[in-house]
């Protein structure tokens, strides 16, 4: 699901006071937050951050404060895209298929580009938790936000009569996610085609 987060593009400049900033923020932002998914937390610094975002010290030290601010406001950014994109594709195709859709992209970023990123949430909760407090209480908030959305999906799905399983909607939802994220660490190790074909296939089954 999470190369459906893409660059966006922006109509609504921030200002100051009478005279407007030099850079876009959503556009630092999410530079920054494609910097952080390839990089990690702990392997950014100021000066990496600076260079993606192509915005000069002063600037942001004026804006974000901190690289933990920065990191902060991208989780927040990535969270809002994964929602637009999400619901923008099951308005589209319907709930069932949308979830089955994010498999197929998984499985396709992979052929095209020999890896799969992963969820950035999960990526920057496995370094973040224990360490950064305040930062593992946001990652939290913002990946239960994801799980809400997708038991909503599961929901509707049964209700419209595509998902005929007799559990919950939550417990679905909670499988069927695990059982992503499952597949892309599987791809992330090296895992045989057969491997992932299987747990593909155990994606499916779940969403009968």
């Amino acid at each position: 699901m999470y190369h459906l987060v893409y660059n966006a593009s922006m109509t609504n400049k921030t200002t100051t006071r009478g005279r407007p900033k030099a850079f876009d923020e959503t556009e630092a932002l999410t530079a920054a937050m494609h910097y952080f998914w390839e990089h990690g937390y702990d392997n950014t610094s100021v000066d990496n951050l600076l260079l993606a975002m192509g915005i000069k010290k002063s600037s942001f030290y004026a804006t974000f404060k901190s690289k933990e601010e920065v990191f902060s406001r991208c989780l927040a950014l990535y969270r809002e895209d994964m929602y637009k994109q999400l619901k923008a594709l099951k308005d589209k195709v319907g709930p069932k298929q949308a979830m089955l859709m994010l498999t197929d992209m998984t499985i396709k970023e992979l052929k095209d580009t020999g890896n799969v990123k992963g969820c950035l949430l999960i990526n920057s909760g496995k370094e973040c938790f224990n360490r950064y407090m305040d930062l593992s209480h946001q990652i939290k908030l913002e990946f239960n936000f994801v799980q809400d959305l997708f038991v909503e999906f599961v929901q509707e799905a049964k209700d419209l009569g595509e998902i005929h399983s007799n559990k919950e909607a939550h417990i679905i939802s909670g499988r069927y996610m695990n059982s992503l994220n499952g597949l892309v660490v599987t791809i992330q190790v090296g895992a045989t085609q057969e491997l992932i074909d299987d747990l593909v296939e155990s994606l499916k089954e779940i969403l009968e």
